[in-house]
């Protein structure tokens, strides 16, 4: 896949995430300031973009040792990585974010990048969150694809039989149309494990009472961070301390 029809589907496919997450944030109740938004959006963007490299090297690789096309690889590939990837993507935040807790990595809990947000705390936690999504795609292929190559390659080459006349069809509906409901989904769930947890109708932490529009409202935190910390540096019990 080249040129003009190449680019129309990577743009189809940004245009989706972004659609996705904006979409998201305009639900949301109060609604995350913008730069903390794009902060979160980035890790996707970043993410997204490492897996889709991963997923074409893992097409090739197993299509050469397949019957079927490099194109319903992907695909196989794609959705056996998104059923599976959100599973081991929430259990990997889980554990990270005990170990943050633990350790108190303050620049490294997801969701927050300081007041003012700040690059560096999110420069820390895009590493971090990539490293994570690339794993994730590394342990879906060698502990579910490896061992299932050979039901998984007849199933891909029943499902791209109908479309073998039709490549530009096979390649809109295998790249395109899939992807981005695939996509829709993942991104969804995914911005709720990066974002900062978040409660509605409380207080600011100066105690002032006053929470103006949605982008003045505080961001909280249901487990972990700056909730249990105050102005002058010292920390309150939080809930995680009490579990």
């Amino acid at each position: 896949m080249s040129g003009a029809y190449a680019m129309l589907v990577q743009g189809l496919l940004v245009v989706a995430g972004v659609g996705t997450l904006l979409f998201k944030r305009w639900c949301e109740r109060p609604r995350r300031p913008w730069l903390v938004w794009f902060f979160d959006a980035s890790k996707q963007a970043v993410s997204g973009g490492l897996q889709h490299l991963i997923n074409l090297v893992f097409g090739v690789l197993f299509a050469q040792h397949s019957t079927a096309s490099e194109c319903a690889w992907y695909l196989t590939n794609f959705a056996i990585s998104i059923f599976c990837g959100i599973f081991l993507l929430w259990a990997a935040m889980k554990a990270y974010r005990r170990v943050v807790e633990h350790y108190q990595l303050v620049l490294l809990r997801s969701g927050e990048y300081g007041n003012p947000p700040s690059w560096q705390p999110w420069l820390a936690q895009l590493v971090v969150w990539g490293f994570i999504s690339a794993a994730e795609k590394v342990i879906t292929a060698v502990v579910i694809i490896l061992p299932l190559h050979g039901m998984l390659d007849g199933f891909a080459l029943w499902m791209e039989q109908p479309f073998v006349p039709y490549p530009n069809v096979e390649l809109l509906l295998v790249m395109v149309l899939a992807p981005v409901l695939l996509n829709v989904c993942f991104f969804w769930v995914v911005d709720n494990l990066v974002m900062r947890k978040r409660a509605k109708g409380r207080a600011d932490e100066d105690g002032s009472g006053s929470l103006g529009g949605d982008e003045d409202r505080p961001l909280l935190n249901d487990e972990c961070c700056c909730m249990g910390m105050g102005r002058g540096g010292s920390r309150k019990g939080s809930r995680l301390e009490q579990v």
